[in-house]
């Protein structure tokens, strides 16, 4: 290529570029945020992380139950009526976890409390297997959960 031919190149590319930029200069402006780096990234809401933990906790099940019980309470503590009764069913079996009936009840009257419908038919089953006392022990650990959840943000 001869300098002649780089030269007529050069002049048709920027002649090029020039109709370019009258031609977005034309166009209406284009909103753009304004980007601030100082601010910190927006968090998910907790529904969405409550939900975020369901879904692992799902996804896990089978490979690694005592992780997905660990999933379920993270989703339980960020307000996810399922994820408290699952976590229930879990203490109540104590098939992945250590068996305790009073920390089943706890759980599971949260869910009931959180709108669970199958929550609420599962305390007359466990309060059988409680005395009275554990019973109330139980409902004021539920009350200190829903505390803690609240303070959650």
């Amino acid at each position: 290529m001869s300098r002649n031919d780089i030269n007529q190149w050069q002049t048709d590319l920027l002649a090029r570029v020039d109709s370019l930029i009258a031609t977005l200069q034309q166009q209406p402006a284009l909103a753009v945020e304004s980007v601030d780096d100082t601010r910190p990234a927006k968090r998910p809401t907790v529904a969405k992380r409550a939900k975020y933990h369901y879904v692992k906790a799902a996804e896990c099940y089978q490979d690694a139950p005592f992780r997905a019980a660990k999933h379920f309470r993270r989703a339980a503590m960020l307000g996810h009526s399922k994820s408290m009764r699952f976590l229930g069913q879990m203490y109540q079996s104590g098939e992945h976890l250590p068996q305790s009936d009073f920390h089943a009840f706890a759980w599971i009257l949260l869910a009931s409390k959180a709108g669970d419908s199958h929550a609420s038919d599962m305390l007359d089953a466990i309060k059988q297997r409680l005395t009275t006392v554990l019973i109330i022990a139980a409902a004021r650990l539920a009350a200190e959960r829903f505390e803690q959840m609240c303070d959650i943000d």
